[in-house]
């Protein structure tokens, strides 16, 4: 599995398009929108404190950057068979199970290392233009219960539901379902967004971080009234956020199983 999982990540960390989809993203974003920057560097706009800026920021680049993650990981799994090295590997006394671990986490972990560096560099930014030190450990809090559950849900259906259809039908799947599972309110047409299955972190937010947007007014987890779908969506506290991140691994590990199951199956 670590021999797996180094390769993997040596390998998928030198792909260009890696660092040239973030890059592009981020571009792009600024010049259509340009929010990112007057929140963290206006005077007028920016938030009064660093924590808020900072997680404001996870939010922004946590659904930005992830349509480009999950699209990068989609033809992980299914390469191997496509380059017709599946069967040399599998004559490897290394476990298959192991492997596929390695793959899962060397390539998800290469893939959200360009995320990580534009979310540290804004930060580090911020922190030298505001005298704020203290935004670099938000920032580590931030990566650990918002951006690591969210990115290993989403690399998880990345590398296993393309063995059931084609990559390129799973990319556009994948946009669809990420505007309208996300960036989609409850209160406009059914959707995810703000259940315990929301991969942008919104109960660990509001229930660990105390984070309610920027302007401190946004709902980002619990009951929306009058939305369907609000038995996934208890009222944040601690324990339910806890189980939130939880219910996220627990579905990534199913499904990276389920996608395994079914390629070996397939091989027999």
């Amino acid at each position: 599995m670590i021999a797996s999982l180094r390769y993997e990540f040596r390998m998928q960390v030198r792909k260009r398009s890696v660092w040239i989809v973030p890059a592009l993203s981020v571009v792009l974003f600024l010049l259509i929108g340009g929010s990112l920057l007057r929140d963290l560097f206006d005077p007028d706009e920016a938030p009064a404190d660093a924590r808020t800026a900072v997680l404001g920021l996870a939010v922004q680049l946590h659904a930005l950057l992830t349509i480009g993650f999950g699209c990068l990981l989609a033809d992980r799994l299914i390469r191997d068979d496509r380059l017709r090295v599946a069967p040399i590997l599998d004559a490897t006394p290394a476990r298959p199970g192991a492997r596929l671990l390695g793959k899962y986490l060397g390539t998800a972990a290469a893939t959200a290392i360009p995320i990580l560096v534009v979310y540290f560099g804004f930060t580090a930014a911020y922190a030298v233009h505001t005298s704020a030190p203290e935004a670099f450990g938000w920032a580590l809090v931030a990566s650990g219960v918002v951006f690591v559950p969210g990115l290993l849900f989403v690399a998880a259906f990345a590398l296993a539901l393309p063995v059931v259809m084609p990559a390129p039908l799973f990319r556009v799947l994948f946009v669809g379902y990420w505007l309208w599972g996300n960036l989609v309110g409850p209160e406009l047409m059914p959707t995810l967004a703000q259940t315990l299955v929301y991969p942008l972190g919104g109960y660990p937010l509001v229930a660990l971080l105390d984070f309610h947007g920027i302007d401190g007014q946004q709902s980002l987890a619990g009951p929306v009234t009058g939305a369907t779908l609000n038995f996934l969506r208890p009222n944040p506290t601690p324990s339910v956020a806890w189980l939130s991140i939880g219910v996220l691994l627990a579905l990534a590990a199913a499904v990276l199983a389920g996608g395994h199951a079914l390629r070996v199956r397939r091989a027999r």
